[in-house]
């Protein structure tokens, strides 16, 4: 259309040229001495018409080009980004010869306007959505230069703006990979990519995009952090693993202390004391099962706690009264003190006591003899605290970050020795969560360890 204009307002410039030429001639005509064509006065009134007819002429076809000429400009600053207003023609579509023109243009330039306001809402959108995905995402042209690429990109895989080239990222994440290969993958296929960047697990998927025509246009790099998908994965192949060697060592003996009975040639002490071992491998077993069934409750859910308000101070001299007789096998020091005469507590009585028996049975396994184990009771900010300090072996501070893992233990053979399934403080830990508490420990080798539960007074209140 920019062209046809252009070739109207030519046009429009002939007509207007001829016009004044055929005038000219036939005013001059009249007008003009024939008999002495190059006189003074001939000349002069030849000039007039020319200059009145100039006049004339300029004027028709500024009546008539000037829109044309505004139109032709307006797709001009189309073709260069730009769109003008179409207001100021509205004036000149009274002229029969072009107001099908200025119709035509105007339509099409408020289509234009409207396909561009569409246009960059829909490209602001996406830059909003793409700046702010957790995702990272980089479009690489076909030149392999960076044509887009949102912070999360940067964040994860630790570049910035000077690595703008396909081949700058991939060489500094060390990925053999061809950009060319990418970019004729068949049937829109993709190539997937796991990598680390500082500790963090990346799964990169390569992909070539398109234009309407099915020609190539570049390659969307698509990066996703799957760090604490391969821990989870990590920790299920390490419980698998932890449970079948859990339950391998006690049907081992089992079965070599029931075959050797069935033997016979035994005595009648020895008959007593393999089926002891028999006894107390198969109650082992039982307590392994018997957790993880507990620990598959929390897992799904399906645990009913029976909240209610109670003592403290009472459970704990309760538990303390129950556990001396473990404690004197030790020659331990086994006491509750209260600090500050603490409120009641809004908890599962039961559950919480479980907490507590296994806490101080903890103590007590990993204090040498002799020790000192204390309960201590009381509140601070509203909530009700227990502690319980000994002066036994102590926990590594690196074993501290993984202690309430199921299946951890610090010292694997002497925990195991000690008929410990490695469930204990994942159970804890589950409970006090679930009963809207806190539990921390802090621990020293060789100079023992603290742990210090906190419990609410108050029945939590759903918004």
């Amino acid at each position: 259309m920019k062209k046809s204009i252009k070739n109207s307002i030519r046009f429009l410039n002939m007509i207007m040229v001829v016009i004044v030429f055929i005038t000219t001639i036939i005013l001059c005509g009249k007008f003009i001495d024939t008999t002495n064509i190059f006189a003074l006065n001939n000349i002069i009134i030849l000039v007039i018409f020319l200059l009145l007819s100039f006049i004339f002429s300029t004027l028709l076809a500024n009546v008539i080009t000037y829109p044309l000429k505004k139109m032709e400009k307006g797709m001009r600053n189309v073709s260069e980004g730009k769109i003008t207003d179409t207001k100021y023609l509205k004036e000149y579509s009274s002229l029969s010869e072009i107001k099908d023109v200025i119709s035509s243009y105007t339509l099409m330039m408020e289509l234009i306007k409207k396909n561009n306001f569409d246009l960059n809402s829909q490209q602001s959108k996406t830059e909003i959505i793409l700046e702010h995905m957790a995702d990272g995402v980089i479009a690489f042209s076909i030149t392999r230069q960076v044509v887009h690429m949102n912070k999360s990109a940067m964040r994860l895989l630790a570049i910035t703006k000077a690595e703008d080239t396909f081949d700058k990222i991939v060489g500094k994440l060390k990925i053999d990979l061809d950009f060319d290969k990418v970019m004729y993958l068949p049937n829109y296929k993709s190539i997937e990519v796991k990598t680390t960047v500082q500790d963090n697990a990346l799964n990169i998927v390569f992909v070539p995009f398109f234009s309407d025509k099915l020609s190539p246009m570049g390659v969307i790099m698509v990066i996703r952090n799957i760090t604490e998908s391969v821990k989870l994965d990590n920790l299920r192949k390490e419980f698998v693993a932890n449970v079948s060697h859990e339950l391998k060592t006690p049907l081992t003996s089992i079965k070599g202390y029931s075959e050797t009975i069935m033997n016979g040639d035994l005595t009648y002490q020895e008959i007593i004391r393999f089926s002891k071992v028999i006894n107390q491998e198969a109650n082992r077993m039982s307590k392994l099962v018997s957790d993880l069934l507990q620990l598959s409750r929390f897992d799904y859910k399906k645990v009913s706690w029976k909240k209610m308000m109670f003592s403290l101070v009472d459970l704990a001299n309760s538990v303390c009264e129950k556990m001396q007789y473990l404690a004197a096998e030790k020659k331990h020091k086994l006491e509750c003190v209260v600090t500050v005469p603490p409120p009641n507590v809004y908890a599962d009585r039961d559950a919480i006591e479980q907490v507590i028996i296994n806490i101080v049975s903890n103590s007590i396994k990993y204090t040498p003899e002799g020790g000192t184990i204390t309960i201590y009771l009381g509140s601070i900010d509203g909530n009700v605290y227990l502690k319980v300090v000994d002066n036994g072996i102590g926990i590594p501070e690196a074993d501290l970050k993984r202690i309430f893992e199921r299946f951890y233990r610090v010292d694997k053979a002497r925990s195991r020795k000690m008929g410990g399934t490695g469930l204990g403080l994942s159970i804890v830990k589950e409970i006090i969560d679930g009963n809207d508490g806190t539990i921390n420990i802090n621990s020293e080798v060789n100079k023992g360890t603290e742990v210090i539960i906190t419990l609410p007074t108050k029945i939590k209140t759903v918004k």
